[in-house]
């Protein structure tokens, strides 16, 4: 079963507004095993430092991985 479309865009969107984001997002990937897609979405190489200063990292790590949780839920719910 396809992420669906409202998680993936969510998680796309937060990981294009913010390089933590998709640092977080890409460790979730290697972590589960799972592919979000992402590899069109780049941020410059100060990218991570800059976003971090304003990030609430936390939180954001917390709505983050929690979309990628309910993907993983819903692909095991599915029989993959």
């Amino acid at each position: 079963m396809e992420l669906p479309e409202s998680l993936k865009q969510e998680v796309r969107a937060m990981v294009t507004e913010c390089a933590v984001c998709d640092r977080d997002a890409r460790d979730a990937q290697e972590l589960h095993g799972i592919d979000l897609d992402l590899g069109d979405i780049a941020h410059p190489e100060d990218a991570f430092d800059t976003d971090l200063l304003w990030h609430r990292r936390e939180r954001h790590r917390e709505r983050l991985l929690g979309r990628i949780e309910q993907w993983i839920a819903t692909k095991h719910g599915a029989g993959d």
